[in-house]
Protein backbone atom coordinates (compact mmCIF):
# COMPACT_ATOMS: atom_id res chain seq x y z
CA UNK A 1 0.00 0.00 0.00
CA UNK A 2 1.12 4.09 -0.64
CA UNK A 3 2.90 5.14 2.92
CA UNK A 4 0.64 7.55 4.92
CA UNK A 5 3.01 9.36 6.30
CA UNK A 6 6.91 9.39 5.62
CA UNK A 7 7.62 7.65 8.41
CA UNK A 8 11.27 7.26 9.03
CA UNK A 9 12.14 3.64 7.61
CA UNK A 10 10.30 5.37 4.62
CA UNK A 11 12.95 7.93 4.60
CA UNK A 12 15.59 5.58 4.90
CA UNK A 13 14.78 3.98 1.63
CA UNK A 14 13.80 7.79 0.16
CA UNK A 15 17.53 8.82 1.17
CA UNK A 16 18.83 5.21 -0.71
CA UNK A 17 17.61 5.69 -3.86
CA UNK A 18 19.17 9.00 -3.62
CA UNK A 19 17.32 10.89 -6.38
CA UNK A 20 17.39 13.93 -7.78
CA UNK A 21 13.96 15.53 -6.35
CA UNK A 22 11.60 15.20 -3.24
CA UNK A 23 9.17 12.84 -2.72
CA UNK A 24 5.50 13.84 -3.74
CA UNK A 25 1.71 12.47 -3.14
CA UNK A 26 0.29 12.08 -6.37
CA UNK A 27 -3.94 11.65 -6.63
CA UNK A 28 -4.02 8.08 -9.12
CA UNK A 29 -5.71 9.86 -12.32
CA UNK A 30 -6.02 5.99 -14.16
CA UNK A 31 -6.13 6.45 -17.98
CA UNK A 32 -9.33 5.15 -19.61
CA UNK A 33 -8.73 1.88 -21.58
CA UNK A 34 -5.17 1.51 -20.40
CA UNK A 35 -3.25 -1.56 -19.52
CA UNK A 36 -2.89 -2.09 -15.43
CA UNK A 37 0.50 -1.27 -14.06
CA UNK A 38 2.32 -0.95 -17.09
CA UNK A 39 2.69 2.51 -16.76
CA UNK A 40 5.80 3.03 -19.79
CA UNK A 41 3.69 2.63 -22.67
CA UNK A 42 0.50 4.17 -20.76
CA UNK A 43 2.75 6.94 -20.31
CA UNK A 44 4.01 7.06 -23.87
CA UNK A 45 0.97 7.09 -25.36
CA UNK A 46 -0.58 9.72 -23.78
CA UNK A 47 2.57 12.09 -24.24
CA UNK A 48 2.16 11.32 -28.37
CA UNK A 49 -1.45 12.47 -27.87
CA UNK A 50 -1.62 14.90 -26.04
CA UNK A 51 2.16 16.52 -25.74
CA UNK A 52 3.90 16.95 -21.95
CA UNK A 53 6.83 14.20 -21.20
CA UNK A 54 7.83 10.65 -19.55
CA UNK A 55 8.87 11.37 -16.05
CA UNK A 56 10.67 8.92 -14.29
CA UNK A 57 11.23 8.08 -11.01
CA UNK A 58 10.15 5.51 -7.71
CA UNK A 59 6.86 4.61 -5.96
CA UNK A 60 7.29 4.09 -2.83
CA UNK A 61 5.23 1.40 -1.24
CA UNK A 62 4.44 -0.27 2.29
CA UNK A 63 3.62 -3.28 3.74
CA UNK A 64 3.81 -5.26 7.54
CA UNK A 65 7.01 -6.07 6.48
CA UNK A 66 9.11 -4.33 4.07
CA UNK A 67 8.98 -1.05 2.04
CA UNK A 68 9.76 -0.67 -1.68
CA UNK A 69 10.76 1.22 -4.06
CA UNK A 70 9.37 0.12 -7.88
CA UNK A 71 10.63 1.86 -10.48
CA UNK A 72 7.61 3.96 -12.08
CA UNK A 73 6.77 6.44 -14.90
CA UNK A 74 4.45 9.57 -14.47
CA UNK A 75 2.81 12.34 -17.36
CA UNK A 76 4.25 15.57 -16.75
CA UNK A 77 1.50 17.93 -18.25
CA UNK A 78 2.69 21.36 -20.91
CA UNK A 79 1.77 23.43 -17.40
CA UNK A 80 4.78 21.36 -15.74
CA UNK A 81 2.23 19.20 -13.38
CA UNK A 82 2.84 15.39 -12.72
CA UNK A 83 -0.04 12.80 -13.09
CA UNK A 84 -0.01 9.34 -12.27
CA UNK A 85 -2.57 7.96 -15.11
CA UNK A 86 -1.45 4.24 -14.93
CA UNK A 87 -4.78 2.27 -13.48
CA UNK A 88 -4.03 0.01 -10.63
CA UNK A 89 -5.89 -3.07 -9.62
CA UNK A 90 -9.27 -2.39 -7.67
CA UNK A 91 -8.40 -4.70 -5.20
CA UNK A 92 -5.40 -2.62 -4.31
CA UNK A 93 -7.68 0.35 -3.60
CA UNK A 94 -5.15 3.12 -4.07
CA UNK A 95 -6.02 6.25 -4.65
CA UNK A 96 -3.06 8.16 -4.52
CA UNK A 97 0.77 7.04 -4.84
CA UNK A 98 3.80 8.48 -2.92
CA UNK A 99 6.48 9.73 -5.98
CA UNK A 100 10.08 10.19 -6.24
CA UNK A 101 11.39 12.17 -9.37
CA UNK A 102 14.55 10.64 -10.45
CA UNK A 103 16.04 12.54 -13.38
CA UNK A 104 19.14 9.79 -12.98
CA UNK A 105 17.01 7.06 -14.22
CA UNK A 106 16.94 6.04 -18.11
CA UNK A 107 13.91 3.76 -19.96
CA UNK A 108 15.62 1.12 -21.96
CA UNK A 109 12.64 -0.84 -22.57
CA UNK A 110 13.81 -3.35 -19.92
CA UNK A 111 12.91 -3.97 -16.06
CA UNK A 112 14.20 -2.04 -13.32
CA UNK A 113 14.61 -4.30 -10.47
CA UNK A 114 12.66 -2.94 -7.17
CA UNK A 115 14.70 -1.80 -4.04
CA UNK A 116 13.83 -2.83 -0.76
CA UNK A 117 14.34 -2.55 2.88
CA UNK A 118 13.35 -4.97 5.59
CA UNK A 119 11.55 -2.91 8.47
CA UNK A 120 11.05 -6.31 10.58
CA UNK A 121 13.70 -8.23 12.28
CA UNK A 122 12.23 -11.31 10.56
CA UNK A 123 14.91 -13.53 8.37
CA UNK A 124 11.78 -14.98 6.55
CA UNK A 125 11.63 -11.24 5.11
CA UNK A 126 15.15 -11.11 3.98
CA UNK A 127 14.65 -14.53 2.34
CA UNK A 128 11.93 -13.03 0.09
CA UNK A 129 13.51 -9.85 -0.63
CA UNK A 130 16.57 -12.19 -2.01
CA UNK A 131 14.28 -14.67 -4.08
CA UNK A 132 12.77 -11.28 -5.66
CA UNK A 133 16.23 -10.61 -6.49
CA UNK A 134 16.83 -13.93 -8.00
CA UNK A 135 13.69 -13.87 -10.04
CA UNK A 136 14.35 -10.29 -11.54
CA UNK A 137 17.79 -11.45 -12.16
CA UNK A 138 16.63 -14.47 -13.86
CA UNK A 139 14.03 -12.97 -16.20
CA UNK A 140 17.11 -10.25 -17.24
CA UNK A 141 19.64 -12.07 -17.71
CA UNK A 142 20.71 -11.61 -21.56
CA UNK A 143 18.16 -11.52 -24.19
CA UNK A 144 15.79 -11.86 -21.30
CA UNK A 145 15.11 -8.90 -20.35
CA UNK A 146 13.73 -7.24 -23.80
CA UNK A 147 10.81 -10.24 -23.73
CA UNK A 148 7.74 -9.72 -21.39
CA UNK A 149 6.79 -13.37 -22.11
CA UNK A 150 9.44 -15.93 -21.36
CA UNK A 151 7.17 -18.56 -21.84
CA UNK A 152 8.90 -20.06 -25.60
CA UNK A 153 12.39 -19.40 -24.59
CA UNK A 154 13.27 -21.57 -21.76
CA UNK A 155 14.71 -24.84 -21.89
CA UNK A 156 12.81 -27.06 -19.52
CA UNK A 157 16.03 -26.97 -16.87
CA UNK A 158 15.14 -23.02 -16.80
CA UNK A 159 11.27 -23.35 -16.46
CA UNK A 160 11.59 -25.37 -13.53
CA UNK A 161 14.16 -23.15 -11.54
CA UNK A 162 11.96 -20.46 -12.00
CA UNK A 163 8.99 -22.29 -11.03
CA UNK A 164 10.86 -22.96 -8.01
CA UNK A 165 11.64 -19.39 -7.57
CA UNK A 166 8.16 -18.37 -7.87
CA UNK A 167 6.84 -21.24 -5.41
CA UNK A 168 9.48 -20.44 -2.85
CA UNK A 169 8.35 -16.30 -3.32
CA UNK A 170 4.50 -17.46 -2.92
CA UNK A 171 5.38 -20.33 0.45
CA UNK A 172 7.54 -16.94 2.50
CA UNK A 173 4.52 -14.56 1.41
CA UNK A 174 2.31 -17.50 2.64
CA UNK A 175 4.16 -17.86 5.60
CA UNK A 176 4.52 -14.35 6.90
CA UNK A 177 1.48 -13.31 6.56
CA UNK A 178 0.47 -16.05 9.21
CA UNK A 179 3.32 -15.07 11.66
CA UNK A 180 5.06 -18.11 10.73
CA UNK A 181 8.79 -19.48 10.53
CA UNK A 182 11.50 -21.60 8.93
CA UNK A 183 10.56 -24.42 11.34
CA UNK A 184 6.96 -24.38 10.32
CA UNK A 185 5.52 -26.77 7.65
CA UNK A 186 6.22 -25.68 4.26
CA UNK A 187 3.17 -24.07 3.07
CA UNK A 188 3.82 -26.48 0.52
CA UNK A 189 1.56 -29.35 1.48
CA UNK A 190 4.99 -31.73 1.17
CA UNK A 191 4.52 -32.38 5.10
CA UNK A 192 8.01 -31.35 6.16
CA UNK A 193 9.43 -28.04 7.96
CA UNK A 194 10.25 -25.54 5.51
CA UNK A 195 13.99 -25.38 6.37
CA UNK A 196 14.09 -29.05 5.24
CA UNK A 197 12.22 -28.70 2.00
CA UNK A 198 11.60 -25.08 0.19
CA UNK A 199 13.83 -23.54 2.22
CA UNK A 200 16.78 -26.17 2.00
CA UNK A 201 19.87 -24.94 0.56
CA UNK A 202 17.98 -21.62 -0.02
CA UNK A 203 21.31 -19.43 -1.02
CA UNK A 204 22.42 -22.01 -2.83
CA UNK A 205 19.46 -22.33 -5.14
CA UNK A 206 17.94 -18.93 -5.81
CA UNK A 207 21.90 -18.38 -6.99
CA UNK A 208 21.59 -20.80 -9.61
CA UNK A 209 22.89 -18.88 -12.78
CA UNK A 210 20.87 -20.59 -15.90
Amino acid sequence: MTPNKITPIVRILIEKLDTTHEETYLPVEPEKNAEERNCFPVVQKKVEQCGGRMIMGWQIWETKHLVEAECHAVWEDEDGDLHDITPKPESLKIDRILFVEDENLIYEEKQIDNIRINKSKINLVDDLIDVCKAIHRFDNKGERAYLYDLTDVLNDEQKTHRAYLVELKDCINFMLERGMNKKSLCPCGSTLKFIDCHGYNLRKRIEKDI
